[in-house]
């Protein structure tokens, strides 16, 4: 008879960090992702896909939770992901099934050895953690603008509602991030358009018509909201704060 192996901490963070960046759908043992990462680990594709199953029910941005029996393990790691996402961004860097498919986007080109919340010197100076943040965003919203439904990753961004600099707290809280197309992401980064309490698109009364009439070509009347990690109302407050403050 087998005997049965618990999880320990360093491979529940590994499934988290591939949970964090995979479809809900596709939580199953023919997933080529999953099944790289039972390999790396020594577990079954089915112990992961039911890992990654158990984790959704600690999730409460999913509208659907997944099956209610997380262990204390599983609890665990996920509220230290909440408190402090370093320890799972370092098992991100280190997990190839994570960032599959992912090292031709900008956001992950360069080196992945720092695990805080800051930057470094590579090519060009870049903020530790946007890989991880962008990858939850996109995966979040499909890979899709929330407001044109752009879907060429190309052309869209992880939008902070809260800036780097402002918040270093909420810098990879999922809850801080829209995915935008990049015009878009332009004007929100510049509190030239904000979000209000339904969700909709609000137009600085300082831009002139032109500019306006473009942020408003093919944009949605309500901005599409993700399938998980719904956006902080706190933070987008936060945001149209200054959005009049500016506008003023």
């Amino acid at each position: 008879m087998a005997i049965r192996r618990n999880w320990t901490e360093e491979e529940v963070r590994a499934a988290l960090a591939l949970y964090l960046v995979l479809d809900f759908g596709k939580f199953h043992s023919r997933n080529p992702r999953i099944m790289a990462l039972a390999m790396r680990i020594g577990r079954t594709p089915s112990a992961v896909a039911l890992k990654l199953s158990n984790l959704a029910a600690l999730d409460s941005s999913l509208p659907q939770k997944g099956m209610a029996n997380a262990s204390a393990m599983d609890r665990l790691v996920w509220n230290g992901f909440l408190a402090d996402p370093t320890g799972v961004l370092a098992a991100y860097r280190a997990n190839p099934e994570a960032v599959a498919g992912r090292m031709d986007d900008p956001a992950t080109m360069f080196a992945h050895a720092n695990t805080t919340g800051t930057t470094t010197e590579a090519t060009v100076q870049r903020r530790i953690g946007q890989d991880l943040f962008r990858d939850m965003i996109l995966t979040s919203y499909a890979r899709r603008c929330a407001l044109t439904g752009a879907e060429d990753v190309r052309l869209l961004n992880a939008s902070h509602i809260v800036g780097w600099a402002q918040a270093p707290s909420e810098r990879l809280n999922p809850q801080n991030g829209i995915c935008l197309n990049a015009l878009h992401d332009r004007a929100f980064d510049r509190h030239l358009i904000t979000f209000d309490e339904d969700w909709r698109m609000v137009l600085s009364p300082t831009l002139p018509p032109n500019a306006r009439k473009i942020l408003d070509r093919g944009a949605g009347a309500r901005m599409e909201l993700p399938k998980r990690f719904l956006p902080d109302q706190s933070l987008l407050e936060q945001h149209r704060i200054r959005f009049r403050a500016l506008a003023a």
